[in-house]
C-alpha cells in the first residue's frame, strides 16, 4: 500500500500534463476534469486487486438490524425463498456448491420513508435495484456504497416512481481468501427480494427489475429465472433495466478490433475480468468451463450452445439496455441485444448506447450530463411500458 501511495504520488504530475492535451486522454471528447477523476478511479480499482483489498463480506445484516438508525435507512428483512421455489438448473448448481437459500437484508429508497415496506398503493410502480460490485464487493445500504447514486437518480427522474427497493445479496469469495457464496447465492437472494415485492402487494406488471453491472447480471438471471420455470410464486415482471451489465466473465468478445481491445483505456473494470477473480468466486465446485458456457452467468458468450441462446429469451418482458461506448464489454451487450430482439421481437427491446461514456457512470454523480440523461430516459421508457400493460 506504501508502494501504491507512492506511485499515485508520482503519477498524479504526469496525469495533469497529459489530461491537458485531448489526443492523450483514454477518450478525446473528456473534459481535463473527467480525465484526471478516471485516472485516479483506475488507479484506484488496481490497488484492490494489487494490494489485496478484494475481500469484503458487506454490510452485517443483522449489526444494521440491531442498530438504533435500521429504520432510518430503510432496513428490512427478506425472507429466504422455499425449497419447492429452487429448481432446475440453478437447484442442480446449488446441490453442487452447497448453497442454500437464506435471510437477507434490503434497503427502502427514500431511506426515511415511514413505515419501511408498506404495502402499495393501488397499482403503484415500483423498482428492484440490484447493485453493482463484480459479485464480490458493494452493498445496496444507502451510505457509502454502490445503490445509493442510483437509486437515488432514480427517484429524482423517475417521478412516477416513489420509492425504490434494493435488494441486497451475499457476496462471493475465493483464494487467497475463504470461499464463499458460489453461484447461485447471490441469484437466490435477488430472487427473494423480488418475492418480498410480490407478497407485498405490488403486481408482477408493475415492477421494473434494474440492475447496473454485476447487478445487471443478477437482473438478467432473476428474470430468466421467472420466465423459464414459470412458479406461480415467481410471476414475470413488467420490464428490466440493464445499465453496463456484465453479461459475460470469460471475455469471448475479444476479436482486434473489438471494444475489449479498443476501449481497454477508457474502462476502470478491467481487471474484474483480465485477473479471473470474480469467475473463481463464482464457480465454486463447477467446472471451470461453466463460466463461458452457462446463461446463468454469461449469457452473452460467444461460447453459449446454438440450441441454448435460440430459446434462451423467450417470454422475456420489455428490457431497456444502456451501454458506454467507451467500455469494454460495449460488444457483448450488442450481443446480448441482438440475442433478446431476435427472442422477443425488436419492438421489446431497447438498446442506448451513451457516446464516450465509461462503464456505469450512473454510480457517478459527477458523470453530468450523461447521468442525468439516462435517469430520463429510464423514466420516458418506463412511462411506455405502464402504458402498454393497462
Amino acid at each position: 500500500m506504501i508502494c501504491f501511495v507512492l506511485s499515485i504520488l508520482g503519477r498524479i504530475p504526469l496525469w495533469a500534463i497529459t489530461a491537458a492535451i485531448p489526443a492523450l486522454r483514454p477518450r478525446n471528447a473528456w473534459s481535463y476534469r473527467r480525465t484526471l477523476i478516471f485516472h485516479a478511479i483506475n488507479a484506484f480499482m488496481s490497488a484492490f486487486f494489487q494490494v489485496g483489498f478484494m475481500y469484503s463480506t458487506g454490510e452485517d445484516p443483522e449489526a444494521v438490524a440491531a442498530s438504533s438508525t435500521a429504520s432510518e435507512v430503510g432496513f428490512v428483512w427478506v425472507e429466504p425463498l422455499e425449497e419447492t421455489e429452487v429448481v432446475g438448473e440453478v437447484a442442480e448448481a446449488a446441490k453442487v456448491n452447497n448453497v442454500k437459500a437464506v435471510k437477507t437484508a434490503g434497503y427502502w429508497y427514500p431511506p426515511f420513508m415511514q413505515p419501511n415496506g408498506q404495502h402499495p398503493a393501488a397499482d403503484e410502480q415500483v423498482i428492484l435495484h440490484i447493485h453493482s460490485g463484480g459479485h464480490v464487493m458493494g452493498s445496496a445500504h444507502p451510505h457509502g456504497g454502490p445503490a445509493g447514486p442510483v437509486c437515488s437518480g432514480l427517484l429524482e427522474h423517475c417521478a412516477q416512481i416513489k420509492r425504490v427497493f434494493s435488494c441486497g445479496y451475499r457476496l462471493a469469495s475465493s483464494a487467497p481468501y475463504p470461499s464463499k457464496n458460489p453461484f447461485p447465492a447471490g441469484l437466490l437472494d435477488v430472487i427473494s427480494g423480488y418475492k418480498y415485492l410480490i407478497q407485498l402487494g405490488f403486481k408482477p406488471q408493475n415492477i421494473i427489475i434494474c440492475g447496473d453491472s454485476a447487478g445487471g447480471n443478477l437482473a438478467m438471471a432473476l428474470t430468466l429465472y421467472a420466465t423459464r420455470n414459470k412458479l406461480p410464486s415467481l410471476p414475470i415482471p413488467g420490464g428490466l433495466v440493464l445499465i453496463s451489465a456484465s453479461v459475460e466473465w470469460e471475455i469471448t468478445h475479444n476479436g482486434p478490433e473489438s471494444s475489449w481491445k479498443t476501449n481497454a483505456c477508457s474502462d476502470f473494470s478491467n481487471l474484474f475480468f483480465t485477473k479471473g477473480y470474480t469467475a473463481r468466486s463464482l464457480l465454486g465446485n463447477l467446472a471451470p468451463a461453466t463460466i463461458a458456457t452457462s446463461p446463468w452467468i454469461s449469457p452473452a458468450s460467444l461460447k453459449l450452445d446454438h440450441s441454448v441462446v435460440e430459446k434462451l429469451f423467450v417470454g422475456f418482458p420489455m428490457t431497456y439496455i444502456i451501454a458506454g461506448g467507451a467500455e469494454t464489454a460495449r460488444d457483448a451487450l450488442i450481443t446480448l441485444r441482438d440475442r433478446l430482439q431476435k427472442g422477443v421481437g425488436r419492438d421489446k427491446v431497447i438498446y442506448n448506447e451513451v457516446k464516450d461514456a465509461t462503464h456505469d457512470i450512473v454510480t457517478m454523480d459527477w458523470y453530468e450530463p450523461e447521468r442525468s440523461e439516462i435517469f430520463k430516459d429510464i423514466a420516458l421508457w418506463i412511462n411506455k411500458v405502464y402504458a402498454k400493460s393497462q
